[in-house]
């Protein structure tokens, strides 16, 4: 009888070390593929970022560009004007300089405006479609990860419940 008391304490400190031992590798699997996923959504999130930075790099570009050449046609239209004025040897030539100055000036401003309008109302579109593609491909990836890290908890948990 003793012999069996002593068996039956071996063999259930065998079985509270396997146990033991399967929750220790356990844990130690499952941190790994939780660090494993963390560091792909990290990952994941700085490129979105990334890709935000550079499509706002490539708007403010679009913005110096057409500020610039808003401002040429604008100093062109100026320098003209001076030219004409300079030439000017009537009131009523003057008056017709200061009018066909201003009435370009108002159309290239116009004219750029409207231009200016589209090329950010497209960068908008761009720059939301782009954000919107990258937070989910972010998502998806978290997603998966916590799919993942469940799955193998579970599949775990069954062996343990098996083996005891």
């Amino acid at each position: 009888m003793a012999r069996d008391s002593s068996n039956f304490a071996q063999h259930s400190s065998e079985r509270a070390m396997q146990a033991a031992n399967f929750g220790m590798t356990w844990s130690r699997e499952f941190a790994e593929e939780a660090f494993s996923q963390s560091r792909q959504a990290v990952d994941a999130f700085l490129r979105v970022g990334r890709k935000m930075a550079e499509d706002f790099e490539n708007q403010a570009a679009v913005v110096r560009e057409h500020m610039t050449s808003l401002t040429q046609k604008t100093l062109s239209n100026a320098m003209e004007y001076g030219e004409k004025l300079s030439r000017a040897k009537e009131p009523q030539e003057f008056a017709q300089c200061q009018s066909e100055f201003l009435a370009r000036q108002a159309q290239t401003v116009a004219d750029q405006t409207k231009e200016f309008g589209q090329k950010i109302q497209k960068a908008a579109q761009i720059f939301a479609s782009n954000a919107s593609s990258a937070m989910a491909e972010a998502t998806r990836r978290s997603e998966d990860a916590v799919s993942t890290i469940s799955s193998r908890a579970e599949q775990a948990s069954k062996r343990q419940r098996a083996e005891v």
